[in-house]
């Protein structure tokens, strides 16, 4: 039986047994209290992980906003929840007793559902009086984020999301580092070995499952070199430069062409292959060599090139440049001044924007918009993916245009 029955049964038995002193029409448990707990305002949906919502409110009170209320009653349905329809939605059975008011409180509910639900919610003090229909808010569960745990042995980080795969470096002391692939749109992705070779990686990239690119060394030297990945070829992979200078920070422009930083970041060039053509090019040589300024916060999209350059030897300007076949001085555009880190899709740019705290800005061309506090961005389409510190970890948001969703919290 629901919480919500319980009291009902609770107040009609106590009418039966006490009929002179107990029950009025102010309620059967509290001679005279007819005042309702308010109405929530306030509930929102704080996370979905594939078909389980959790759901935050602030607690009201039992007599308006004063007092502890009794007890909630959480409903959902697939239509809009409304007064009318409130006794056929399905009821949660996971709701917390009621706390002090203002208290942010939660439930986790597990919908067993595959397609977006209304959520709305009543409270009741402990005469059965019951608030107001709470605001109505929709968790988007069929078009959704569903997490999958694709490792569970080793160090894996560096992941890289592109046209339904994902890329990882995975390291354990027996192999050292190697190159993992796995299809997200599979029902059960399974992670698979791409690379061999042992060694140190860092950073891969890739155009889906086609082309990948990564920086790499041996063990036992400081010699960075830029490798690629073509399911197209036969070995694979190989190693792209053969130099005694550092090749790092390998991005993908389009298919099969790329740029990356020789030389570190102090006396960095931002390179560029381009693979139809198999010609390389020093993208940053008119504008920033290296005899004044220090590139980085590289990025790359179809055939487009981003990146931050700073005067290290003058003026401590920064600046940042887009190439997209001819090299346009952006920095104003992006607050170049006072951004950094660099994710690049569409002609749009995500970056941080340095303060107490530090937050994320997305250009989308034309206009700067505000995202909200975070850390290294990542974006596609016009949203942004991002790691946020939320006092005692780090945790993955998702800022859809206009609202933060967070992904996990564990």
């Amino acid at each position: 039986m629901s919480a919500r029955n319980k009291i009902m049964l609770l107040g009609l038995i106590v009418c039966m047994l006490f009929p002179l002193s107990s029950c009025s029409d102010d309620g059967p448990a509290g001679a005279g209290d007819s005042t309702a707990p308010d109405a929530v305002t306030d509930l929102r949906v704080e996370s979905v992980v594939g078909d389980v919502v959790t759901l935050a409110w602030s607690a009201p009170g039992d007599d308006g906003a004063t007092g502890t209320a009794s007890v909630y009653d959480i409903r959902y349905s697939a239509d809009p929840v409304t007064e009318g329809t409130w006794e056929s939605c399905t009821q949660a059975t996971t709701e917390p007793p009621p706390a002090a008011p203002g208290t942010e409180q939660n439930a986790v509910i597990d919908t067993g559902s595959d397609s977006n639900l209304y959520f709305a919610l009543k409270t009741s003090d402990e005469a059965s009086n019951w608030s107001e229909l709470s605001n109505v808010v929709i968790a988007s569960i069929g078009g959704g984020f569903v997490v999958h745990q694709l490792t569970s042995d080793g160090h894996n980080d560096h992941p890289c999301v592109d046209r339904g795969y994902v890329v990882w470096i995975h390291y354990n002391y027996e192999d050292g580092d190697e190159i993992y692939i796995a299809n997200l749109e599979s029902d059960h992705p399974t992670p698979e070995r791409l690379t061999d070779n042992g060694g140190e990686k860092e950073h891969p990239d890739n155009y889906g499952s086609d082309h990948i690119v990564w920086a790499g060394r041996e063990w036992d030297t400081d010699d960075w070199e830029i490798w690629v990945y073509d399911s197209g070829n036969v070995p694979r992979f190989a190693q792209f430069t053969d130099n005694e200078i550092h090749d790092r920070t390998a991005v993908l422009a389009g298919a099969g062409s790329f740029a990356w930083l020789q030389g570190g970041i102090l006396y960095g060039e931002v390179h560029y292959w381009n693979a139809t053509g198999h010609i390389e090019s020093v993208l940053s040589a008119s504008c920033c060599p290296t005899t004044q300024w220090g590139n980085d916060d590289l990025t790359a999209d179809d055939y487009t090139v981003v990146w931050h350059s700073w005067d290290r030897v003058g003026s401590e300007s920064n600046r940042a440049w887009l190439w997209d076949g001819a090299l346009t001085d952006i920095s104003d555009d992006i607050e170049a001044q006072m951004t950094d880190d660099y994710s690049l899709h569409d002609g749009g740019i995500a970056c941080e924007y340095a303060g107490s705290p530090t937050t994320l800005k997305y250009w989308d061309g034309v206009t700067m918009h505000d995202v909200g506090q975070g850390y290294a961005p990542c974006l596609y389409s016009g949203t942004v993916a991002f790691e946020v510190w939320d006092g005692y970890d780090w945790e993955i948001c998702y800022w859809d245009g206009s609202t933060i969703h967070k992904i996990t919290d564990n």
